[in-house]
């Protein structure tokens, strides 16, 4: 809209005061007549009468919650095309324009982090984590401010346990060629000798936005944080567009924002980790979130045995303490990181571990295998869970 000169805005006043002057001069020299200015001023009244009728009509028109991108309803999408190679689902109440609103930053969020957290791939506009491990040894690379939290979260994590370990890159690539090939089959046991290095992660310098890399055994790969880290980024950014609550889950990273506006609980199923559906029920008012790790979501079969994607740092090779561990904590990417450790150690271990910097888990284990009194049982598995969970966790009928 073009603003007025307000010097022009005066000369408008002027000349219609002018004229109207001119009006009643000519008027009194030709004697009695209508009153003409009362007639004008009643045609203005009547014309913004009808101008604010319409601007009001309009108004509400556009706020009708029966107006099509208005009505407020439970709505939800299943995004297939986002990376990590897993499905993200977002779920929430609300207009059609602000849920359209909300899956964009959903989608941009999660196509940003796939390509700066990629180690095996590079891209025109991004470095990419593969840019990093690609280096010269002892040159500093920069990076998104994303890599750098990341990085820092994990070093904060592999201080909390050392099972989790985001500079066994060599290793776990090792893995990854053994799961993608066209007929599995396990590496070489010298060559996952030789990919392992206890001692890489201080072979990772971090100094503001840049990463060294000081020895070749180092190499950084996020799949054990790097989802956990972008849904709750994204859960983020969607607060902060206006978001109240909301359901999102990408592969097993849930979280959950917001409180529901019925007062309901929460209700997140926790696989089966041999069918589709769920075995346990867990509930809460709270906002919070749930990181599964499991060997069923991706593993292969060699010789009858299935062998998990989740590499032991320890061992070199895939845990196979339990079936499915889920961490519940108000961060997601700490939850994603400590479920992958937890899935790495004994369920006793993992217990002290979780009483000792106060997380909440429940494991399932197939049936027998864990010298241990569960909380539940059934024909197939024993469920642990830690003392919090007790009153929240219920097996699913």
């Amino acid at each position: 809209m073009k603003q007025q000169d307000p010097e022009s805005k005066n000369s408008s006043f002027s000349h219609i005061y002018m004229e109207e002057e001119q009006a009643k001069n000519s008027s009194s020299k030709a004697g009695p007549s209508t009153p003409k200015k009362d007639d004008s001023i009643k045609s203005w009244v009547v014309l913004a009468c009808c101008v604010l009728a319409l601007c009001l009509f309009g108004y509400f028109y556009l706020q009708s919650p029966n107006r099509a991108g208005n009505e407020v309803k439970t709505r939800s999408i299943t995004l297939t095309d986002v990376g990590f190679d897993t499905p993200v689902t977002f779920k929430t109440t609300g207009s059609e324009r602000d849920f359209n609103t909300y899956v964009d930053i959903i989608e941009s969020t999660y196509k940003e982090c796939n390509e700066l957290f990629d180690a095996f791939h590079t891209y025109p506009d991004k470095v990419s984590l593969k840019e990093v491990n690609d280096a010269p040894r002892n040159t500093p690379v920069e990076v998104d401010e994303k890599v750098i939290e990341v990085l820092n979260d994990s070093i904060q994590a592999h201080s909390v346990n050392s099972k989790f370990d985001v500079s066994q890159g060599r290793l776990t690539m090792l893995w990854k060629q053994a799961f993608d090939a066209s007929t599995p089959a396990l590496p070489d046991s010298a060559a996952i000798e030789a990919a392992k290095n206890s001692d890489s992660m201080n072979a990772v310098v971090v100094k503001d936005n840049t990463i060294t890399l000081t020895n070749e055994a180092a190499a950084l790969d996020f799949g054990a944080i790097a989802k956990g880290y972008t849904t709750q980024l994204a859960a983020d950014r969607l607060q902060e567009a206006g978001l109240e609550y909301g359901f999102l889950n990408a592969g097993g990273n849930v979280v959950l924002i917001g409180e529901k506006p019925d007062q309901e609980d929460w209700v997140i199923g926790i696989q089966n980790p041999d069918a589709s559906d769920s075995l346990l029920t867990y509930r809460t008012l709270k906002p919070t979130c749930l990181v599964t790790s499991g060997d069923y979501q991706r593993y292969m079969e060699v010789d009858g045995r299935r062998y998990a994607h989740i590499i032991d740092p320890d061992t070199g090779y895939p845990a196979e303490n339990m079936r499915s561990v889920t961490v519940i904590h108000e961060d997601s990417a700490y939850c994603d990181a400590m479920s992958t450790a937890l899935f790495c150690m004994s369920i006793p271990e993992g217990m002290e571990t979780c009483k000792e910097f106060k997380l909440d888990a429940v494991w399932i284990a197939n049936k027998g295998t864990v010298d241990l009194d569960p909380d539940f049982s059934t024909d197939d598995f024993d469920i642990y869970m830690t003392e919090g969970l007790k009153d929240q966790i219920t097996l699913k009928p």
